[in-house]
């Protein structure tokens, strides 16, 4: 067995242990019956899946639009790497998928050098570990009952205002000290390994990446963020409800980050086992019985990969669609 067969196997192996160390935590015994599936919630959930993926890309495709200086790219070939690049992230850790994978895309098919490319996927990386921790204190302080939930609240308006009055401040600079950091050490360190060392500083002057951001794209670019959140928010809430798991909707926007934090734990496939762990305590510090938060999290593993198989097969259906035109018109 080859050495990434053997770390694969390693990596499923450990979700799937951590899956049944949560059913025996949670005792899988408990489910006495299958829930009632509420499908008006589940078609509101594709919705708010689909709402996702699109704020990510419109995001995505404003990082990129200012790394290709002078060209667009096209947003439904974005699109499309997203979503497969997310498909993939269910068989290896998504964090190398979705890292990986779109910078391949970027190089080989949108002619992007590979440190332009890279640094695109970092940044549109970095900016949802930037909302999870702005996202931490008020949601750890309403956790743990020091605020209110009008009081958290409060801390986030100012935390966003803050961020939008930095962006005001540095206008298209807002990235640059983060590009600086990127090109002094990430590249310069990279192009300096036999492999894959060349890669890094292909098609580039020396592996520099110059991007330029304007004052609207930064603002695009942190509006996309805020709104990923809340359909990502709004994913978790219907997910419960399309279980009968009632909570209250303000909720799932401050416990999200409990789950957030320990996805970025990313060992296993899909965050396999360690996903359904940080929802079970989230559920569980939200006053969830012990079977609904077993319902939950085993019900949102297949709705959520059900939803990512349509979304695949949607992203994939103009291509197809044209072909079949092609064909008819040869009959």
């Amino acid at each position: 067995m080859t050495a990434p067969h053997f770390k694969g196997v390693i990596q499923w192996g450990l979700g799937i242990l951590l899956f049944l160390f949560l059913l025996y935590m949670g005792g899988v015994t408990e489910i006495s019956r299958l829930p009632e599936v509420h499908w008006v919630y589940v078609f509101m959930l594709f919705l708010s899946t689909v709402g996702f993926t699109l704020s990510h890309n419109s995001r995505w495709k404003v990082i990129v639009d200012n790394t290709l200086i002078g060209k667009e790219g096209n947003f439904f070939s974005l699109y499309r790497y997203l979503v497969n690049s997310y498909a993939v992230g269910t068989v290896i850790p998504m964090d190398i998928s979705l890292l990986g994978l779109r910078s391949y895309y970027l190089n080989r098919f949108q002619n992007i050098p590979m440190p332009m490319a890279i640094f695109s996927v970092l940044l549109d990386r970095l900016l949802d570990l930037v909302i999870l921790l702005m996202m931490a204190l008020p949601s750890f302080l309403y956790i743990t009952r020091v605020t209110s939930i009008n009081q958290s609240s409060s801390i986030v308006l100012v935390l966003f205002a803050g961020l939008f009055s930095l962006a005001f401040w540095k206008k298209g600079n807002t990235f640059h000290f983060l590009l600086e950091i990127y090109q002094r050490l990430l590249v310069r360190f990279f192009s300096k390994v036999p492999f894959p060392g060349p890669r890094m500083v292909e098609g580039s002057d020396g592996g520099r990446t110059d991007c330029h951001f304007s004052q609207s794209s930064v603002n695009q670019i942190i509006g996309w963020t805020l709104i990923k959140y809340i359909f990502l928010s709004l994913r978790f809430y219907l997910t419960g409800q399309a279980l009968g798991i009632q909570f209250p909707v303000i909720k799932s926007f401050f416990f999200l980050p409990f789950i957030q934090l320990s996805g970025l734990i990313n060992v296993t496939p899909a965050g396999l086992g360690v996903v359904e762990l940080g929802t079970y305590g989230a559920l569980f510090l939200m006053g969830i019985s012990s079977s609904q938060i077993l319902i939950f999290v085993l019900g949102q593993r297949v709705l959520l990969s059900f939803m990512l198989l349509l979304n695949l097969v949607i992203s994939h259906a103009p291509p197809w669609l044209g072909r079949l035109k092609c064909l008819k018109s040869r009959g």
